[in-house]
């Protein structure tokens, strides 16, 4: 990826940051461990462990293998930046405009580096709604209320931070 986001995003580019294959490899192999031994199962079990068996070989090997060798081969979109629409993370609430986000802050959680968006009360608010509709937790962003960028990514936080730095910085002077 280029790192030089601000001219990327002024040729009206939009960057994307996908997902980390770090993890999703790391399930791949627990995958074909359990597939293993439900195979083995298979072989040697008797009644109740035969169908052990096969409960493991069909969940790991026939639906989790192929899932996350696809998930490999395309990870998911986790956050969109663009200097015309401004940002898109995944499990919000759509695209969050430029002029709804106050500043791009880097706050560490759980001892990891990450990046807050600070967002108007109107766009937090949203921003809320759209996690707990989602079924999840609404919990306070480090350092105060924000929207917290992923740390699935799988760019380093300081590459995201120059992109959304560049793309808060072309639009307020714009």
């Amino acid at each position: 990826m280029s790192k030089d986001h601000a001219a990327r995003l002024a040729r009206g580019e939009t960057i994307e940051f996908r997902a980390a294959r770090t993890g999703m490899t790391f399930v791949l192999l627990i995958c074909v461990g359990f597939a293993i031994i439900g195979l083995c199962l298979l072989g040697g079990g008797d009644g109740l462990l035969r169908m052990l068996g096969v409960a493991l070989a069909v969940f790991f090997g026939l639906v989790g293998i192929p899932v996350m060798v696809w998930r490999l081969l395309r990870p998911a979109l986790e956050m969109s930046v663009s200097a015309e629409r401004g940002v898109l993370v995944d499990g919000g609430p759509g695209w969050i405009d430029w002029s709804q986000i106050e500043r791009v802050d880097r706050e560490v959680l759980a001892a990891r580096p990450t990046i807050v968006l600070r967002l108007t009360p109107q766009a937090q608010e949203r921003w809320d709604d759209a996690r707990r509709d989602a079924g999840e937790v609404v919990e306070q962003a480090p350092g105060g209320p924000g929207a917290v960028v992923p740390q699935t990514i799988g760019a380093a936080p300081d590459d995201v931070y120059r992109a959304l730095a560049a793309g808060f910085t072309a639009w307020r002077d714009a």
